[in-house]
């Protein structure tokens, strides 16, 4: 009897050094600066439409990171040629603008000549709007965080090149995205805490979407800039 008291005093005191232990491991997430945000996001669900009628989970779970908090560097003056202009990376004669069109039409897209180097229409959904153009002068190609916010957000110390890199980058689909012209210059370089997507049903998406981009290009964000991204999530499926 002496020794199973023993022994259960013992497992008692390892149990409570495990607690003790788990509750001094640093979070998951750390702001890389002192200034905390109010609030925080930590999972969000983004909703997908199935693409065939087979049994596939409606939703997918998006984690969304925290940015680190700062101001703005307003000292580091914005140059816009310094961000370079579209270009062909793969020299098929289709610049960047074209690319995106490209890829973004929803029907086969239509060009200007035999060349295959303009696309002069197709049908594309603007995500701001909800409208649908199908002519493509009537686009302009968006950068979802604006090079002027970007530059202002860190970019301002980045290379020339990387400059470029980021002005022209098709590595994530929601980086550039074809809108009506209009949209996106009432948009301007402006940030979520002083614009929003007028068309409030792709405030989830445009969050998310505008974390993910200052995250993939290590990017900072304001505090009222923070908040206002976290209010959009909060309209995501779930909320």
């Amino acid at each position: 009897m002496y020794q199973l008291s023993f022994v259960i005093v013992l497992l008692f005191l390892g149990l409570a050094g495990f607690a003790c232990a788990t509750e001094s491991l640093p979070p998951l997430l750390t702001p890389t600066s002192s200034t905390e945000p109010t609030s925080p996001p930590a999972t969000f669900t983004k909703t997908s439409t199935p693409t065939s009628a087979a049994p596939n989970p409606p939703e997918g779970t998006v984690t969304v990171p925290r940015l680190p908090i700062g101001s703005p560097n307003e000292e580091a003056k914005y140059d816009r040629k310094h961000w370079g202009r579209w270009i062909d990376a793969d020299r098929d004669c289709q610049n960047t603008r074209a690319e995106v069109l490209i890829d973004e039409s929803l029907e086969a897209v239509v060009y200007t000549d035999s060349r295959e180097c303009v696309v002069a229409s197709g049908s594309w959904l603007d995500p701001y709007t909800g409208i649908v153009i199908e002519i493509a002068g009537d686009l302009d190609i968006d950068h979802m965080v604006p090079l002027a916010n970007a530059h202002r957000s860190g970019g301002w110390a980045w290379t020339s090149q990387k400059k470029k890199n980021y002005a022209n980058s098709l590595s994530f689909d929601d980086h550039l995205i074809a809108v009506t012209a209009s949209a996106n210059r009432s948009k301007g370089a402006r940030g979520p805490e002083t614009w929003k997507p007028p068309d409030d049903n792709h405030w989830c998406d445009y969050a998310i979407n505008w974390i993910a981009v200052k995250d993939k290009w290590g990017l900072s964000a304001t505090n009222q800039e923070w908040n206002a991204l976290t209010e959009m999530l909060e309209t995501c499926p779930g909320k």
